[in-house]
């Protein structure tokens, strides 16, 4: 399928259609930073009996240089994936997911065919949520 013009103007989502997008990107984010925080601990505990040994045999008058190293790498890893999203400063990963989220967006946003699969979907849900809530759902628009 041809994607639409660039310069068209496509249809502006209602605010709650845009937050359930924004909700399906961040549990994306979420996830992938879970599995990347996940890989980071399952390194970082064999590397930390590496890193005691060498202390005990090569670390002389200081058999904690190596552990601490290895800390303070597990320090900045963490605030690098900033898991929760609590750090508000420039280096983390959210640096990287940023550019990927404005495209990811915008051809959300310009893609007739995704535009359209998201307005269905959009209007199953205000239905779903409607009949919860005891409304009556909405026409389909055409």
């Amino acid at each position: 399928m041809a994607y639409s013009d660039p310069d068209r103007e496509a249809p502006e989502l209602q605010p709650h259609h845009t937050s359930r997008l924004q909700l399906v990107w961040d549990v994306l984010v979420f996830q992938f930073k879970l599995a990347f925080d996940g890989l980071r601990d399952l390194l970082l505990s064999p590397l930390s009996i590496v890193a005691a040994v060498m202390g005990l045999l090569a670390g002389g008058d200081d058999p904690y240089q190596y552990f601490r190293r290895l800390l303070r790498f597990g320090r900045r890893s963490e605030i690098w994936i900033n898991l929760f999203g609590h750090r508000r400063r420039v280096g983390t990963s959210d640096d990287v997911v940023a550019p990927l989220r404005e495209r990811v967006f915008e051809e959300a946003r310009r893609n007739p065919w995704l535009n359209q699969a998201g307005s269905r979907l959009n209007r199953k849900l205000d239905d779903m949520n409607a009949s919860r809530s005891g409304e009556t759902p909405r026409e389909p628009k055409r």
